[in-house]
């Protein structure tokens, strides 16, 4: 029975385009339709979270530099304020190679089509 159902529902759900993303889309300046779209949205979307990453690592690189002048000589503090910045620089690294490795998938996709 529950099989009928479905098959009754199916007649009466209205099917759903790619084109209705378009207008929640739009005022992000737009895209294609299809698979412009949904590359045009992967790329947004990495550079929209490398944006936060990079300021995140600029961000931690200053914190950095602020604790170890703050540290005024103590060892444990500049320790710890050299940690934080291998990690931040190390992280502003991975961010740069992502970016590239967003890239090269972008033109590795599009090339297919």
């Amino acid at each position: 029975m529950m099989h009928l159902f479905q098959i009754f529902m199916a007649f009466f759900v209205p099917t759903a385009f790619a084109d209705v993303w378009q207008q929640y889309y739009a005022p992000f300046g737009g895209a294609g339709t299809g698979v412009d779209f949904v590359n045009t949205l992967a790329i947004r979307a990495g550079n929209f979270a490398l944006k936060l990453i990079t300021g995140a690592a600029v961000l931690a690189i200053m914190w950095g530099g602020l604790k170890m002048i703050s540290s005024a000589g103590n060892e444990e503090g500049k320790e710890s304020a050299k940690k934080i910045l291998f990690y931040a620089i190390a992280g502003l690294i991975l961010a740069i190679i992502s970016q590239a490795a967003i890239s090269f998938t972008h033109q590795f996709v599009s090339s297919f089509t």
